[in-house]
């Protein structure tokens, strides 16, 4: 016999009953499950009458999907002084759990009588569990059951929550306009819309970070979270939420980093990086989190990392600096937003300029005549020529683009011709002398050591003045902090590390030295 074709008796055995003790849930245990619990207030006669009702239609070839209760409630699950904080229907593997609808609004009408609060639903067929608060959401698809934990979280917020729409915003984290008007359109998105995700779009400088952690205080504040998580794809981007986050503007509430070691689930603000989370999602339940954000979304993300992604039933805010005419349709649907090209919410790199919030870049292309032209081999030195003879190649014979020549040939005489440049026409510190914060962005590992090399050759009297940073260096979360707090090195060089999520507002000059 397949799942398929259980009856219900054995979808419960087999099943149901299986996924209730992975949440916790005895169902052994009278105490912790009640199995087949008649509903007390069940009048039959009613439903008799409307069952008649029914038959009449479907003689007619009218059919109506509905399932009417039979008065006894197939599971309960209590609380520890014996309320029933939720009522699970169960149907066999062939048929829709969603039909169950009715007969569990019927029984939770019923039981809301005889206690302080109104149950919450579970609706299932083994397959599929479907969640219903009717109080406040409409029903939707989760990965598993709830925990005791979460049910009670649940009811504590169902009981306390506040209109996120009627509270104050902390202009102590947020005061800017377009920070402020951000926050209300996401607040009108969950309170007036109902809508369970939102996606937000601002430019790189205006302050996502800190409308993330405006919006954070506000769910803590109306009760509408209490274990929140911010998730992102990059280490750095994890330490920026925890420090410059949380620490800074929500200090009184305990935080911790999801780590591959043991964790402290007892806090109320957790981050993480999508990898680390990929490992431990499956310790924490489907209904552990209130409300999860996440930093920089994107496409790669949600390939890579669906299954995480989908696990978690709590509400959802992205945060990406793509301006919105980039980001893929898949990213919009996945934060709930159907018009394409709207986001929830946008405050575009255009717009942050003309308010004043952004000064506007200048492009200096930075070619030397090797890069732009190429070269052959009448334009190296001795000691280049030497070293193509050593490889095998015929200086002579040579004629390569500059970038290919850069794959091919250690070139220092290119190397410091661009070092030159650079340093010619990049910003200055106040006194004119040395350069102002910059980042190089550079091809490969070997490329960002010959840069440096090239650099400290050429200039043996700044030694602190360059830093190469990139996921092959010793301590680079240090050299990062250095780099961002201290005067020196005011040069970094990288390769796809610093890109993103490096917040060093000093920074004054971008060199891309790669095609």
């Amino acid at each position: 016999m397949t799942a398929a074709t259980y009856t219900e008796a054995e979808t419960r055995r087999h099943l149901i009953d299986k996924a209730l003790a992975q949440a916790g849930w005895e169902v052994t245990n009278p105490n912790h499950v009640g199995i087949e619990i008649p509903v007390d207030g069940f009048d039959a006669a009613a439903w008799q009458v409307l069952e008649q009702q029914l038959k009449i239609l479907r003689d007619q070839g009218i059919s109506y999907n509905v399932t009417l209760p039979s008065g006894i409630s197939d599971y309960v699950l209590y609380r520890t002084n014996g309320e029933i904080l939720a009522v699970v229907e169960a149907k066999r593997t062939s048929v829709d759990p969603r039909l169950a609808q009715t007969q569990a609004e019927f029984y939770t009408t019923e039981l809301a009588k005889r206690q302080s609060f109104r149950p919450f639903v579970f609706l299932t067929n083994g397959r599929q569990i479907y969640f219903w608060d009717s109080q406040h959401a409409a029903r939707r698809l989760v990965q598993g059951f709830f925990t005791l934990d979460d049910l009670e979280n649940l009811l504590y917020l169902q009981q306390n929550r506040q209109p996120l729409t009627t509270l104050p915003i902390n202009t102590a984290i947020t005061n800017r306009g377009y920070q402020l008007e951000t926050i209300k359109r996401i607040c009108e998105a969950f309170e007036v819309e109902k809508r369970r995700k939102a996606l937000i779009v601002m430019a790189t400088g205006t302050g996502k970070t800190r409308t993330a952690m405006s919006l954070v205080d506000l769910f803590l504040r109306a009760n509408q979270a209490r274990r929140i998580l911010f998730v992102a794809d990059r280490d750095e981007l994890v330490k920026q939420a925890l420090v410059e986050g949380f620490a800074e503007h929500i200090p009184n509430e305990p935080c911790t980093r999801i780590t591959t070691q043991n964790f402290d689930t007892t806090k109320r603000l957790y981050a993480a990086t999508l990898q680390t989370l990929s490992n431990n999602f499956r310790r924490f339940s489907p209904g552990f989190f209130d409300l999860i954000i996440f930093d920089e979304v994107h496409r790669s993300i949600f390939n890579k990392w669906n299954e995480v992604l989908q696990y978690f039933d709590a509400r959802m805010i992205g945060l990406t600096a793509t301006p919105a005419g980039f980001i893929d349709r898949n990213t919009f649907l996945q934060f709930e937003c159907y018009e394409e090209g709207k986001p929830t919410a946008l405050y575009t790199y255009e717009k942050a300029i003309q308010e004043g919030y952004l000064v506007d870049n200048e492009i200096y292309v930075a070619q030397t005549k090797f890069q732009r032209k190429g070269i052959k081999g009448v334009d190296l030195s001795e000691e280049e020529r030497n070293q193509l003879i050593e490889q095998g190649i015929d200086p002579d014979a040579l004629d390569y683009s500059g970038t290919d020549l850069e794959r091919t040939v250690s070139n220092k005489g290119t190397l410091r011709r661009q070092w030159q440049e650079i340093m010619d026409v990049c910003r200055k510190e106040e006194s004119g002398q040395l350069p102002g914060k910059t980042i190089v962005f550079a091809m490969t590992q070997e490329h960002a050591l010959r840069l440096a090399e090239a650099f400290n050759e050429m200039y043996p009297q700044f030694p602190a003045l360059i830093d190469v940073i990139t996921y092959k260096s010793n301590h680079k979360g240090m050299a990062i902090e250095k780099f961002k707090k201290q005067s020196m090195p005011r040069i970094a060089i990288s390769v796809d590390m610093l890109e993103t999520g490096v917040n060093v507002p000093e920074v004054v000059n971008l060199v891309f030295m790669r095609p």
